[in-house]
């Protein structure tokens, strides 16, 4: 009889935690601001508090200790996947499809307020410049209505320009996301799934490419 006991609370817990409504608060441009909010909590990450001197020393501490380890141990060299924009944006329609059926499931229980973007496109290259703001508009015509219609997005204000005199693209706004943790499970799983094979597939087309490439050509050194 304990025993029903403590799975229906443990059951009863788990119920409450994925009914809990969060909140992350970004802010980004010239400084990067992150703000986790759980009921009345307020949790900053970004940027960091400042820390005392005790912690400053027991950081520095761990990081010698950290950097003689490293000495003795030959870091291991993990082969990284190299994503260029090309790949990224022949892999958003894909992408797209599985986070809408995602975001379908959570009924309009996601809340993104407040959403404010600006970004200015530039660089040294101007005709690269206007075909990356031409693409950049029509997505996002394209997938702000149907964003509105699976989330609830009050009062958003997105800013889309170019500055051929620049030589950086400059991206500053503010955004507030507001969801249940359940939610938030419903759409890593049916956004994770698809990102995953996604990548997978792109990691095996990368790596036949490189084997059927020729091999470079030898030197060949005179006799």
């Amino acid at each position: 009889m304990a025993a029903l006991w403590i799975i229906g609370g443990i059951l009863l817990l788990l119920i409450l935690l994925l009914l809990l409504r969060v909140g992350v608060h970004l802010r980004f441009g010239e400084q990067l601001e992150l703000t986790v909010i759980a009921g009345p909590a307020r949790i900053q990450l970004l940027p960091r508090p400042e820390k005392t001197e005790t912690e400053q020393k027991t950081k520095q501490k761990k990081k010698a200790k950290g950097e003689a380890q490293e000495e003795k141990e030959p870091a291991k060299q993990r082969e990284k996947l190299s994503l260029s924009f090309e790949d990224v944006r022949s892999a958003l329609p894909y992408l797209w499809e599985g986070l809408k059926r995602a975001l379908a499931r959570t009924r309009r229980r996601m809340r993104i307020d407040p959403l404010r973007l600006s970004v200015v496109f530039a660089g040294e290259d101007s005709a690269a410049v206007a075909q990356t703001y031409g693409w950049a508009s029509s997505a996002m015509w394209t997938l702000m209505p149907q964003l509105e219609r699976l989330l609830k997005i009050p009062d958003p204000h997105i800013h889309l320009g170019t500055d051929f005199g620049a030589a950086r693209t400059q991206i500053e706004g503010e955004a507030g996301v507001a969801f249940r943790i359940g939610d938030l499970l419903i759409i890593g799983l049916g956004f994770g799934i698809p990102l995953l094979k996604w990548l997978r597939k792109r990691k095996k087309e990368i790596e036949q490419s490189v084997k059927a490439a020729p091999p470079p050509a030898q030197e060949q050194t005179a006799s």
